[in-house]
């Protein structure tokens, strides 16, 4: 997945329309003081595509998204997977009371709805071929991991990998292949022994 635009309006500190062009970017770095909005950039390329954030820690809280004068508020991510070019948009309203919910969501591929509202995260897993939890854990790390990554100990990192990376399964795998070795040997010998 290459990110090549992405329209905030309404979300988090962005009140007003913004864009962040990417197209002819091959590497980018978002520099800026604390508070400008660095984070929310990322924030949105993410909740565009899964509908939440990680580090709001509930992926059913969508109230942060939202600009906290804003009613309405709009994110819009064209992609490209390969050599297609995809739209992703979530429409985000604040009702009288306050609460804060997702409207008109939609994936789109040359114009044509691909998938809309609450099927547009499971669309988007399936194109990607990355969860919710494999992309933020290997795509877009969040600033606390990063940090804690940066001041561990080389064991500590290592772990931290094996986290993001989701690569303990292995060991689970290795470890269930020996024991199913093993019972497999042990049939062997008792068939040996009986003949």
């Amino acid at each position: 997945m290459r990110p090549v635009r992405l329209e905030l309006d309404g979300f988090g500190s962005f009140r007003q329309p913004s864009t962040v062009d990417f197209t002819d970017a091959d590497f980018f770095a978002l520099v800026g003081p604390t508070g400008s909005g660095k984070s929310t950039v990322v924030d949105a390329i993410v909740f565009a595509l899964y509908g939440s954030v990680p580090r709001w820690d509930d992926r059913r809280a969508v109230g942060w998204a939202l600009a906290p004068t804003a009613t309405r508020g709009v994110v819009t991510l064209s992609f490209d997977v390969g050599a297609d070019r995809y739209v992703v948009a979530r429409e985000l309203r604040r009702s009288a009371q306050g609460r804060v919910t997702v409207k008109n969501a939609r994936l789109e591929h040359g114009g044509a709805v691909l998938a809309a509202d609450g099927e547009v995260s499971g669309a988007v897993e399936k194109l990607l071929g990355l969860s919710y939890d494999h992309f933020v854990r290997c795509v877009i790390l969040p600033q606390g991991d990063f940090a804690r990554f940066l001041h561990s100990s080389p064991k500590e990192r290592q772990d931290t990998l094996v986290d993001l990376l989701g690569i303990r399964i292995y060991r689970e795998v290795a470890t269930r292949a020996r024991a199913e070795e093993a019972a497999a040997r042990q049939r062997a010998e008792y068939a040996a022994h009986r003949l």
